[in-house]
């Protein structure tokens, strides 16, 4: 029987770990600087399968191609809240302050009308705002802290999770991020992980992370002033042997992109085992 009992609290100390990121066995990877370029940002968006740069100042969206710079500025609906560059031929900008979202193409064309959400049926105030498959966006509201999917072209609800606070206690979501597959909802402690079908798969535990972002079936994130992937420090982001402040970065199959403010720098990655 001690045995056993030993064997089970064993299981259960293994299962907690697992369910908290930083305690999670990784590989290691290292990286390698490839080259910087100055880019007179507020923040950096992050970069396409196509190698194009985004990013906002002074509430515009600009794309950096390697041949030239696209620019859309729209003065009726306030501050730009997010931008969803997940398919770069219809790009997702939301703007909070007014309910409203709309699409641009890849020259930064608009592509749709704006749409105000207080016209839907299940008409609230939209917090987050992401794109997943089939025309269907993620949606997060505080006033009833569930995640929808709902489909942009037919407006219609496709699924609605449990209150959060049914996964992760008084769980009230600081960031969303979304793939064609996935959904990831964060606050200050836990992570929420849906696939496209709003099927619950995970919640994680968090401590002093930000700019969390899913790479590799594992996430990176900041946490005192250091990008880790996992519960490993990510090594080399220096320059001769100077530090790179992390204020935004983007994470691709085999490149990091760390914005300071001021540059953004490209690292490959390297995988060590």
């Amino acid at each position: 029987m001690k045995t056993i009992i030993t064997y089970l609290a064993l299981l259960v100390i293994n299962f907690c770990y697992s369910q908290d990121i930083g305690q999670l066995n990784t590989s290691d990877i290292s990286t390698v600087f490839l080259s910087s370029f100055s880019t007179d940002a507020d923040t950096f968006i992050g970069v396409d399968d196509f190698e194009n740069y985004y990013y906002l100042k002074n509430n515009t969206l600009y794309k950096k191609t390697s041949q030239k710079t696209y620019s859309y500025t729209n003065t009726q609906f306030g501050k730009i809240t997010s931008v969803d560059i997940t398919n770069p031929l219809k790009i997702l900008l939301f703007y909070r302050d007014f309910n409203t979202f709309l699409f641009v193409d890849n020259q930064l064309n608009e592509l749709t009308s704006a749409f105000n959400f207080t016209t839907t049926a299940f008409a609230k105030n939209i917090t987050f705002v992401s794109v997943s498959s089939n025309n269907n966006l993620w949606l997060y509201s505080q006033d009833d802290t569930v995640l929808q999917l709902w489909n942009h072209q037919t407006k219609k609800i496709q699924f609605t999770s449990q209150p959060l606070s049914f996964y992760a206690h008084d769980f009230k979501a600081v960031e969303q991020l979304s793939s064609y597959k996935e959904c990831w909802l964060i606050d200050k402690n836990n992570l929420l992980k849906f696939n496209e079908y709003g099927t619950f798969l995970e919640a994680v535990k968090i401590d002093g992370y930000t700019q969390l972002k899913p790479f590799e079936n594992k996430y990176t994130y900041i946490k005192n002033k250091q990008l880790f992937y996992q519960d490993t420090v990510i090594p080399l982001l220096t320059i001769d042997k100077t530090e790179v402040a992390v204020k935004n970065y983007s994470v691709q199959t085999n490149r990091i992109y760390i914005f300071d403010g001021t540059k953004i720098f490209v690292f490959k990655i390297i995988k060590n085992k």
